[in-house]
């Protein structure tokens, strides 16, 4: 697997996978189900990193980054007919790699508390749970050090 630098396609695939997709198209579709406009212009920034994941038959999915005071806001999504297959395990270890080469120390992230396979991923990788936000999602960090294995 590897990740590739957001480009117009990658937006447009995004969009796509959101559109087509009743529960990501819930979670993420506000936002990103509108990509080319609206997430487009943030991934100028030098401290967000957007990116396409692929392996050798196509796009997996996508990651967003963005570093700030050395914490890194991750999503990662996993288009529908690619789940169930290790590859958001995958897609993470990936993206925390993504954050320490950025100068990442901690990685936080919330998720909505239905999307059970979305813990299960971030608790195998070692985040730890700090309760639900005041919107409801579940917050959980990772620290990164050094010797910790993603």
């Amino acid at each position: 697997m590897r990740m590739e630098a957001m480009d117009a396609d990658g937006l447009r695939q995004v969009e796509t996978w959101l559109a087509a997709d009743p529960v990501g198209g819930a979670i993420f579709g506000g936002f990103y189900g509108d990509a080319v406009r609206r997430w487009a212009p943030l991934l100028q920034a030098p401290t967000r990193f957007g990116r396409l994941v692929r392996d050798d038959t196509g796009p997996i999915g996508f990651v967003d980054l963005e570093i700030l005071d050395a914490e890194a806001e991750i999503t990662y999504y996993v288009a529908p007919d690619r789940r169930g297959q290790g590859f958001g395990h995958q897609t993470l270890a990936l993206l925390i790699e993504l954050a320490r080469e950025q100068g990442a120390t901690s990685v936080h992230v919330g998720v909505e508390p239905t999307n059970t396979a979305a813990l299960a991923t971030l608790r195998t990788a070692g985040f730890t749970n700090h309760g639900e936000d005041e919107y409801g999602d579940v917050e959980l960090t990772l620290g990164l050090t050094e010797n910790q294995v993603s």
